[in-house]
């Protein structure tokens, strides 16, 4: 079962894992506008997102994406529409927030700003952001049937490699997200958050522009 193929996957899992992308930028921007608990929120719908996709391909559905062009695109476009709208969403947040701004109105309007969004908004970004990434349906489609050899039975060992990819990506993004959020409470100041916030937005809206371009 933990044989070289695995561990061989593993190694390939864990490059893309750390390689930065779109769900990164989703749980960085998290973490900036709202913290640690808001960060480790969406790691967890992206978990579950991830999750979700190793049952729909290990049981087979992974035809409706092979067979089916449009299936594919139609994910393409719903994932560049997500990622445009929460890029603007950030940026416009910046620029309501210069607006805003009084003498003593920042630390409020930030509490308010967390409080606004309950913890199931998280984990949707989360769940959204990676059941609409065309990259995750085409690793799960591809990449993981290539390290399943013909004498292991299929549906245990898809759910093996899944269930590793799904562990890598929640260590990794929970670490970040954790590192990003203590960053972000220590440099709460209202022009560090703003400009943090700007380049996440336009951070977001290229990954959007990437996949409406490829």
């Amino acid at each position: 079962m933990f044989d070289s193929r695995f561990l061989a996957f593993v190694g390939v899992a864990a490059l893309l894992v750390l390689s930065p992308g779109a769900t990164m930028a989703v749980v960085t921007t998290a973490a900036i506008e709202d913290g640690r608990r808001a960060a480790l929120l969406t790691v967890a719908g992206v978990g579950c997102a991830n999750a979700t996709l190793v049952l729909v391909f290990a049981f087979g559905l992974s035809l409706a994406v092979g067979g089916a062009a449009w299936t594919l695109e139609a994910i393409t476009v719903g994932g560049a529409v997500y990622l445009g709208y929460l890029g603007l969403r950030s940026l416009w947040r910046v620029v309501r927030a210069e607006y805003q701004r009084g003498p003593a109105g920042n630390g409020a309007a930030s509490v308010e700003r967390a409080a606004s969004r309950g913890g199931w908004a998280h984990v949707g970004r989360g769940l959204a952001t990676n059941l609409l990434n065309p990259s995750v349906v085409l690793f799960y489609a591809t990449v993981v049937p290539q390290f399943i050899g013909r004498s292991d039975v299929f549906l245990q060992r898809f759910l093996l490699l899944g269930c590793a990819h799904v562990l890598l990506s929640v260590v990794w993004q929970g670490a970040v997200g954790i590192s990003v959020g203590m960053l972000s409470d220590r440099l709460a100041r209202p022009r560090v958050r703003r400009i943090l916030e700007t380049i996440m937005g336009v951070v977001l809206l290229a990954f959007a522009l990437r996949l409406i371009v490829r």
